[in-house]
């Protein structure tokens, strides 16, 4: 039984780095989330104030 003797302690701590990468991960999509966020909503704006004066120019118009 000399082989399992360390077992204990090599699956907490593949436990542990599993549970610090992760949660580096979650940390990092965090931080790359509020950075891109802003940028995202002011295209996502933009697109549809565009989309929604087409659409208003071509009912004024006679167009559609």
């Amino acid at each position: 039984m000399a082989l399992l003797d360390g077992a204990g302690t090599v699956a907490s701590s593949a436990s542990d780095a599993l549970v610090a990468g992760l949660t580096q991960i979650g940390s990092d999509m965090s931080g790359m989330i509020t950075k891109v966020l802003p940028i995202a909503l002011g295209i996502v704006g933009a697109i549809m104030v565009i989309a929604f004066g087409i659409k208003l120019f071509k009912k004024f118009t006679g167009k559609a």
